[in-house]
């Protein structure tokens, strides 16, 4: 099974957040820290890496924050993992059958599976992934209501 990291998960989070404001607008670290209950510290780590990545542009000061850089139909989901960290995703358990059959060609014909698989991952684009939730429709942010 795939297995996204937490920092993974938490630069979705923000992506899809800021997605869903007005073009222009802006967040702070706190603000996405207290809407989604993410500790503001590895939040913040989060946001840089996305910045650093050139996904989220950081601005300083009072009228400071985080914005998009780009829509979400420009990013993949290999684009935050890539951000994120230098490997792909892991895998979270041995397949049972590659214990059984470890010198079987079946282990190269998994091997190519999960490599198909991440590659797939990769391709997916962030706004196909948002859309095709079962999300409720909203035209602003509600404080209510969460990712």
């Amino acid at each position: 099974m795939i297995k996204l990291g937490k920092q993974t998960q938490y630069a979705l989070v923000a992506l899809f957040h800021l997605d869903r404001m007005d073009p222009g607008s802006r967040v702070s670290t706190r603000e996405l820290s207290e809407r989604y209950d993410i500790p503001e510290p590895h939040l913040g780590k989060v946001l840089q890496k996305l910045s650093r990545a050139g996904l989220l542009t950081a601005v300083k000061g009072v009228q400071g924050g985080y914005e998009l850089q780009r829509p979400l139909d420009d990013l993949q989901l290999g684009d935050v993992i890539t951000a994120m960290k230098k490997s792909p995703p892991q895998r979270q358990q041995a397949h049972t059958i590659l214990s059984v059959f470890p010198s079987c060609y079946v282990r190269g014909v998994v091997r190519e599976m999960e490599r198909r698989a991440i590659a797939h991952l990769h391709e997916m684009k962030l706004n196909d992934l948002l859309n095709e939730l079962e999300l409720p429709a909203f035209t602003g942010l509600n404080p209510e209501m969460s990712l």
